[in-house]
């Protein structure tokens, strides 16, 4: 339990200092201090969910399902380099990309280590075949709240504030616009996931290989 509490505290640790560094850097990226905390919060609900009797966990599990989405629309924030060009040829392009690729990274990885409490918590080791359908929606859901984010500006609370609004506007959305994006977003997200979930199986393995 020590060990946990420890890594928990370093990674808020981590990611309070990046977005205290890009607060007090000139950067045109702070909005990656607002992104970077809603991709923060999965990761605490998925631990409140770790932690918690059924009843609690559930509740934990669906706000961790409605901000997940948060993270992987981080991979979409490289649209932002349009406002510094894409050129890396000056030391100040270096910063900047460093500065946006990090956030990007950071809120993937919270994103990702959130599924991976998740889905200890709540499905069976050996089942390796609900976790993919899992991952499978999963994917697919993301990608429909990326989109909703991206293009249609809005947000995971809306669902409880603006529930009819979120409604209408996915319904006049529907089209090959929004299928195409959703299609090729879930497909990048599982993939990650996949590459990550059993990257950190054969760890694991590596691992208790070498200790026998």
């Amino acid at each position: 339990m020590g060990h946990n509490v420890k890594n928990i505290v370093i990674i808020h640790l981590v990611v309070f200092l990046f977005m205290l560094f890009v607060f007090f850097t000139p950067t045109h990226f702070t909005f990656l201090i607002w992104n970077v905390f809603l991709a923060l919060l999965p990761l605490d609900f998925a631990l409140i969910a770790a932690h918690s009797k059924p009843i609690f966990a559930m509740t934990a599990g669906i706000l961790w399902l409605l901000f997940f989405p948060n993270t992987m629309y981080m991979i979409t924030d490289f649209i932002h380099l349009q406002y510094i060009s894409t050129a890396i040829d000056v030391r100040y392009q270096y910063f900047n990309y460093s500065v946006l690729a990090a956030g990007i990274f950071i809120g993937v990885t919270l994103g990702v280590l959130s599924l991976e409490i998740i889905i200890r918590r709540f499905f069976d080791p050996n089942k390796d075949f609900l976790k993919l359908l899992f991952m499978m929606a999963l994917s697919l859901i993301s990608a429909l709240g990326i989109y909703l984010g991206r293009f249609l500006r809005l947000n995971s609370w809306d669902v409880f504030t603006r529930a009819d609004f979120v409604w209408q506007s996915v319904q006049n959305s529907l089209g090959s616009h929004m299928l195409t994006f959703v299609v090729l977003f879930a497909g990048v997200q599982f993939a990650l996931l996949i590459v990550y979930h059993y990257g950190g199986q054969l760890l694991t393995n590596l691992t208790l290989d070498k200790l026998d």
